[in-house]
């Protein structure tokens, strides 16, 4: 167990950090209006040069993998195999996560003269939105099946969960989704990440 301790101490940090990290270092880098575009503009190759669709697209992917590699790492430490329900939801997150990363984003009317980019632009719509709903569903998931035998992990961690989904659906309601409400999303689960991590390898 002490290696898969090590393993969720390193990876949930790399994992927690690494697009919010890696945004910040983008947007200062390129005229990206947070404001009017979602992070998913990043891979749309006839607005941003080859290098950031590119880099978008690996950053995505490596994202997926580090996220199904700390919610497997947390399932062999809590003796979650059991539990198929969060089981499925790590493997289905994990697999949309990567189909969203080589499915990328365009703005081009929808149109049946179109059909291919229409196609496209729905279903990267579509993936962003299972994903976008897949991560806090693992999570309650997660939290709920260690609630009894870590009750205070699961009851703060559901605390930080809950809370940042009904922050991001104020800020969604009043100004639209952005990049802005995509990144307070992402750090809400950053820093659950960071607390779970925090609490298994110091508590767990």
């Amino acid at each position: 167990m002490v290696w898969v301790k090590l393993g969720i101490l390193i990876i949930g940090f790399v994992y927690a950090g690494l697009i919010p990290f890696t945004v910040r270092r983008v947007v200062r880098q390129i005229d990206f209006d947070l404001h009017q575009q979602t992070l998913s503009f990043l891979s749309n190759k006839t607005l941003y040069d080859k290098r950031y669709v590119r880099g978008y697209t690996r950053l995505l992917f490596v994202t997926a993998v580090l996220h199904y590699v700390f919610f497997w790492l947390l399932s062999k430490y809590y003796n979650l195999g059991e539990h198929e329900t969060y089981m499925r939801y790590i493997t289905y997150s994990f697999a949309f996560f990567t189909l969203l990363a080589f499915v990328p984003h365009n703005i081009k009317p929808y149109s049946f003269k179109r059909l291919s980019t229409t196609l496209q632009r729905l279903v990267h719509n579509l993936l962003a939105i299972i994903v976008f709903l897949s991560l806090p569903i693992l999570i309650i998931l997660f939290q709920t099946a260690v609630i009894h035998t870590m009750p205070f992990m699961g009851i703060a961690g559901l605390i930080l969960i809950g809370g940042t989904l009904v922050l991001t659906a104020i800020y969604i309601i009043r100004q639209g989704v952005n990049g802005i409400s995509e990144i307070f999303f992402i750090n809400g689960i950053s820093f659950w990440t960071v607390f779970v991590t925090i609490y298994t390898v110091l508590f767990g």
